[in-house]
Formats: structure tokens, C-alpha cells, sequence
């Protein structure tokens, strides 16, 4: 038999350096040590073992689509806080993480205080790196400049209800509340 498994708990000893090549989730402290509560894959036959956590961590993945709030705009790049993650439904974060969106993935104006829906471009992080292009991505949810209310769509431009105030932003087709 050339694959062995095993449960490990964090902190416990996968293999020795000199008999396996250790990836996934596991560090090196003399020994190669489980980093979390997963499965232990052991191939002898390449001589490599593979620490497989049973939880996912939480944080996005490349290609995850993500619903922000835009906390911040710089001259470089939108900062934003990542809050929501979409799968088969639309589920909370564990922590909210950090991301920036860079001026060359805008496909138009983004307000501070809006909602929006991008999909991850780089997941080396955190911060993440974001992207809006496309038509289902942008503003889902947008915030009045001049009075703070939420603003309807009417058409390609927003309307606040309150003062009236009109906006143009990269609206997300067939998500905008």
C-alpha cells in the first residue's frame, strides 16, 4: 500500500525531513508539524506527505466573488472591506478581510460607502486584490453623496428619493437592490 492517511491535530509531528517532503498545511520546527485539525496524506512512494485541513480557513481563493463596502479612494488604488463571499448562497465572512481594487480593473465610478460585488483577482493576502470589470460586478448597494441615503436605480443612473441628487456609477446588472 503506497498512501497512508492519518489524523493530525495541530502541532503534532507529520514526518521527519529526511524521509518526507511535507506540503499543505505544516511548518517546519525539527519536524514537519500539522499547522491544523486535517488529514495527513502519506504517498511512499514519491516520499511526499500533504497535511489537508478538514475546515476551510476562510479566506478567499482566487476567482471567489466577494461583496464589499468602499472604505476608502486613493489616488493608486479603492480600499475596500470584504464581508460576504457568494458560493450556491451568499454567506458571511468569519473575519472580514481587506482588499484594494487598482484604477485599471474600474470600469467606472465607485463611491466611498457603496456595496459592491467583485470577484477576486489575487489572493496573495491580505489585502486582496479586487476586480469590477464586467457587467455583473459593480455597485450594489450605493450611498447618496449629498445626504447618506440609499439610492434607487432608474435606468443606468441612481436617483436619491430624499434630495434628489443624481449619480452615475458602474452599476452591477441584475444585482442592484
Amino acid at each position: 500500500m503506497q498512501i497512508q492517511r492519518k489524523l493530525v491535530l495541530p502541532g503534532e509531528e507529520v514526518a521527519a525531513p529526511e524521509e518526507f517532503e511535507v506540503g499543505g498545511h505544516a511548518y517546519l520546527d525539527g519536524v514537519f508539524r500539522a499547522a491544523a485539525l486535517g488529514i495527513a496524506v502519506y504517498d511512499r512512494r514519491s516520499h511526499t506527505a500533504v497535511v489537508e485541513p478538514l475546515r476551510n480557513n476562510g479566506y478567499p481563493k482566487q476567482g471567489d466573488i466577494l461583496y464589499c463596502v468602499v472604505t476608502s479612494k486613493g489616488v493608486r488604488a479603492l480600499s475596500a472591506r470584504c464581508i460576504a463571499r457568494e458560493g450556491k448562497t451568499v454567506e458571511e465572512l468569519k473575519y472580514p478581510v481587506s482588499a484594494f481594487i487598482p484604477p485599471q480593473l474600474v470600469d467606472g465610478k465607485v463611491g466611498v460607502g457603496d456595496y459592491i460585488r467583485a470577484r477576486v483577482v489575487s489572493s496573495y493576502g491580505p489585502p486582496f486584490l479586487l476586480s469590477i470589470k464586467g457587467p455583473t460586478f459593480g455597485v450594489v448597494r450605493a450611498i447618496c453623496p449629498r445626504c447618506g441615503n440609499i439610492m434607487k436605480r432608474r435606468g443606468n443612473q441612481l436617483v436619491c428619493p430624499v434630495c434628489g441628487a443624481v449619480d452615475a456609477r458602474k452599476i452591477a446588472q441584475g444585482f442592484y437592490v
